[in-house]
């Protein structure tokens, strides 16, 4: 697999019109140091969420969440590559305009294949591509956005659907673009509107892009026009049971883009997809977030079946606040807290004995100097 490789997006979640996005900033843990969890509160107060990201018409909860904690940041979820033919409400939409209005008025949005038909998405139907590179798209996009972060009081946007290319399965299946046959083109087109509609958003919000198959320049490049970025398919490739994990290369770059949002000051969110039990999968991703966030814009998810809530005690291990950077010994990572400490080994085969310097206490209370670790797994565990 290459380094920036997408499986199914966050707009899974959204075409079926039940994404809801929360970032739980744990009980004590320091800045930075952040859960984040989709599809549902879980019965979590509000107080307990760095972001919470809602659809546009969930609007009516802003008021209930900012009363609980005033700090707290509740994003709307918006797409910017489709519009839906499954809808016939006009406002609050997940997309930033309405197929009625660009069927009427603007046709020409609507991106066509080589054969001259409309595109609508492979595993989406309702979804039809829209031509992100148009400059009335991008300005009639950005005014409804606004309006509507304006009119409901939202504190950003969740920019979904940028993508360097559509050339996948779920989206085009096979068929090409017209206006943007090329391997570049299609980014290109997303690098103007992120430049146009990103900068102009968040002058005034928050504006976090699902950046996902971006080459490491090109992810440079976009970040640069957000208030920073989502990570989907974070330490792991699959969301099935031990499947996927991440190694070598592939975890390296993702924990690079880690340390370059937070280095440039920007929004982090890790977003991993698992069984509700996996807890070596749950405590892998953790644990490999842990070692490098810092500073309260990071925030970290591992998310099973919308409304489930992931039940290892590796969720929401709180082990305070960091008293030092990540230091790496032969294949292993290890980073010290205030109350605890994590080790990560990223390999895809070797297994390491790892010292811990003091006696802690693993999730299920055994009390260890010492940890095993298999390939591609990690531990979080709590000082005694």
């Amino acid at each position: 697999m290459t380094r920036w490789r997408v499986l199914a997006p966050f707009a899974v979640l959204a075409a079926a019109a039940v994404a809801t996005l929360s970032a739980f900033a744990g009980s004590g843990g320091s800045p930075g140091l952040a859960a984040l969890r989709l599809c549902g509160s879980g019965g979590r107060p509000a107080s307990g969420y760095r972001y919470i990201v809602l659809q546009a018409w969930q609007y009516g909860q802003i008021a209930a969440i900012k009363r609980l904690s005033p700090g707290t940041q509740v994003l709307v979820y918006k797409d910017m590559a489709s519009t839906r033919d499954d809808t016939t409400r006009q406002t609050d939409l997940s997309t930033g305009v309405s197929y009625g209005y660009a069927n009427r008025y603007h046709p020409e949005w609507f991106l066509k294949d080589t054969s001259g038909r409309r595109v609508n998405w492979a595993d989406w139907p309702h979804s039809w591509q829209m031509d992100v590179g148009s400059r009335s798209y991008q300005r009639a996009w950005a005014r409804s956005v606004a309006r509507d972060l304006r009119r409901r009081g939202w504190d950003g946007v969740f920019l979904d659907g940028i993508s360097r290319t559509m050339q996948y399965p779920w989206y085009l299946n096979g068929r090409v673009l017209a206006k943007y046959p090329g391997p570049t083109d299609y980014a290109r087109a997303n690098t103007r509107f992120l430049r146009r509609v990103g900068s102009a958003l968040r002058r005034r919000s928050l504006v976090v892009g699902n950046i996902n198959d971006a080459t490491p320049q090109l992810w440079r490049r976009w970040v640069r026009f957000t208030s920073g970025a989502a990570k989907e398919w974070w330490t792991k490739s699959s969301a099935g049971r031990d499947a996927g994990m991440l190694t070598g290369a592939d975890w390296a770059y993702q924990m690079q883009l880690l340390r370059e949002a937070q280095a440039r000051h920007k929004v982090f969110i890790a977003i991993a997809y698992g069984p509700a039990d996996d807890g070596p999968a749950m405590a892998y991703a953790r644990a490999s977030f842990l070692l490098f966030a810092r500073g309260s814009r990071t925030a970290f998810s591992y998310s099973p079946l919308c409304g489930v809530e992931p039940s290892a005690p590796a969720w929401r291990a709180d082990v305070g606040a960091p008293t030092g950077p990540a230091t790496q010994a032969g294949s292993v990572w290890l980073r010290r807290f205030a109350n605890g400490v994590v080790v990560v080994n990223p390999t895809s085969s070797a297994t390491a004995t790892v010292p811990l310097g003091g006696q802690y206490v693993q999730p299920n209370g055994t009390v260890v100097t010492s940890v095993l670790l298999g390939p591609h797994s990690g531990a979080i565990l709590r000082t005694r």
